[in-house]
């Protein structure tokens, strides 16, 4: 039960995070309104990385619990 606690608060704090970093991408992009559309792609391409890279070391972090759960139940 314990792992399923871990693993919850990871999503949680994931989903969290998320609407915070596209929350400021769309601010950003709404201060760029003057500017060119080639700005604004660039404001959303480097979101995605972001979100990708959390993404990778989220799955990481989940991944070492479930082993360290399997590992304690052998």
């Amino acid at each position: 039960m314990e792992y399923n606690n871990k693993v919850a608060k990871i999503f949680a704090r994931n989903q969290i995070i998320s609407s915070i970093v596209w929350a400021g991408i769309l601010l950003a992009c709404s201060f760029n309104l003057e500017n060119s559309s080639k700005e604004i792609t660039y404001i959303i391409i480097s979101g995605f990385f972001v979100e990708f890279l959390r993404m990778n070391s989220t799955h990481k972090e989940i991944k070492t619990i479930l082993s360290q759960k399997e590992t304690e139940a052998h």
